[in-house]
């Protein structure tokens, strides 16, 4: 659009002619062209995406602005330890809560066997 032929460039980097004669005889024009080199500029915009994250990280942390993070096995094993004593708490509660209603409940069946005795005592017969 801005003057540049595309086509002889990539004839000097050697694309296949099946792909510059696409190109050469389109009638789709710019926005065909600008798909291809989208296309094919990808590799090389991937190679520097991962590259230059990898160099950028390394110089952060090399020069402290980034941390090192901490070994996956201690990480799993820390959150293991974490969680075991969070439901080994959660037991423990549930376990008092069980424990009281069930004390709760022996003390008023107790206290209705009483009641029910007391109404039902028997007297003896005279003779």
């Amino acid at each position: 659009m801005k003057g540049v032929n595309v086509v002889p460039f990539l004839e000097l980097m050697g694309l296949p002619d099946s792909i510059v004669g696409i190109l050469k005889n389109s009638e789709s024009g710019n926005a065909l062209t600008a798909y291809a080199l989208y296309k094919i500029a990808t590799p090389a915009r991937y190679t520097v995406t991962l590259g230059g994250t990898s160099i950028t990280v390394k110089y952060l942390r090399k020069h402290g602005y980034m941390s090192t993070p901490p070994p996956v096995k201690e990480y799993l094993q820390d959150r293991m330890e974490e969680t075991k004593d969070k439901i080994t708490e959660k037991m423990e509660e549930t376990k008092d809560k069980i424990t009281e209603k069930m004390e709760e409940t022996k003390d008023k069946i107790t206290e209705k066997i009483q009641e029910t005795k007391d109404k039902v005592s028997f007297k003896k017969i005279k003779d």
